[in-house]
């Protein structure tokens, strides 16, 4: 279902500036839509007018056509388009995982059978087995473990789309690749997504789109290469790029020739070892060296995966005699 925003501008109060101001934007059905900004560009005020939560100021905000300004449109929207805040835990309130889980269907009139049925789907869908959490009480789980139970509420109403806000505030290492793992599979099977977030790299790495907010406008919208290729732009609003975008300038700088820009850890390791080869493995890694960083520790091992794979098909071929 589409989101589309029609010269959107919201303010908090009369006396407030605004924090959203002339906002025109199209959320395709099926897209990953990232949305990245500094601090106070408006990214959570926007995102919070994707169901009707907020009310434009002035403009519209038309979901799956249905105007946004009408009460019962808003009351239909929701229950497609699910919204989680950072720490959705936070949000959890019942006595037992189940329960939580089913209070969003139970109030949609559903019968027993159905919200049963979406409760164990959306419990599975989340990575969380029903006959091991169902009867616990959500405040006995690890954070992450109620991270991924407040998600499931959402899944429960069976969205066609679902807004993250900074999915991945507050979990450690592990209990981010979860989430992003989660994440990607929804947008897999099909679910519009549409994801807030400060890491340059998850956006990257997942986005089809990246959308640039700044001072409640939004600057640029378009895909990861073309958004992230813009540095200065980004820099002067406060923004970085991907650490692997850093990490290429870095061997640039060290003498590596890399013509071509790339945003992700694996793109970048793939354009090195095409860039030196095999047979310069001792030059790749000393460029490394050289560069540092935990990027180029990452980049490193990629490198040495994808030279190996390409020895090996090097040794296969001879033995065919070709």
């Amino acid at each position: 279902m589409s989101v589309v925003f029609q010269d959107v501008s919201y303010a908090y109060g009369a006396d407030q500036p605004p924090a959203l101001s002339h906002v025109s934007l199209t959320i395709p059905d099926g897209q990953f839509l990232g949305v990245i900004g500094h601090t106070g560009s408006g990214k959570s005020t926007l995102v919070q007018h994707m169901n009707g939560l907020l009310q434009p100021t002035s403009g519209r905000v038309i979901v799956d056509g249905l105007d946004l300004a009408d009460r019962r449109s808003r009351h239909e929207v929701r229950r497609h388009v699910g919204v989680a805040f950072q720490y959705p835990e936070y949000q959890l309130f019942a006595a037992t995982v189940r329960e939580d889980v089913a209070f969003g269907p139970t109030n949609l009139g559903l019968g027993a059978a159905e919200v049963d049925g979406r409760v164990r789907r959306a419990l599975e869908r989340v990575g969380l087995a029903y006959d091991e959490v169902a009867e616990r009480s959500p405040f006995h789980l690890s954070g992450g473990q109620q991270r991924r139970v407040a998600l499931a509420g959402i899944l429960a109403m069976e969205p066609r789309t679902i807004v993250l806000d900074e999915p991945m505030a507050g979990l450690d290492p592990r209990g981010c690749e979860d989430i992003l793992g989660l994440v990607h599979r929804l947008h897999e099977d099909g679910m519009t997504v549409v994801m807030v977030s400060h890491s340059m790299e998850d956006v990257a790495e997942n986005a089809d789109e990246v959308l640039v907010m700044s001072g409640g406008r939004v600057l640029m919208k378009g895909a990861p290469d073309e958004v992230f290729s813009r540095r200065e732009e980004l820099y002067r609003v406060g923004l970085d790029v991907p650490q692997a975008t850093r990490f290429q300038s870095r061997l640039r700088a060290a003498g590596l020739s890399l013509p071509q820009d790339v945003h992700t850890i694996e793109a970048l390791a793939d354009a090195i070892v095409a860039s030196v080869g095999t047979r310069t493995k001792e030059r790749y890694q000393e460029l490394a060296a050289r560069a540092g960083g935990v990027a180029g520790d990452r980049v490193a091992r990629a490198g040495e995966d994808a030279g190996a794979t390409k020895d090996a098909g090097a040794t296969t071929q001879g033995s065919d005699g070709r």
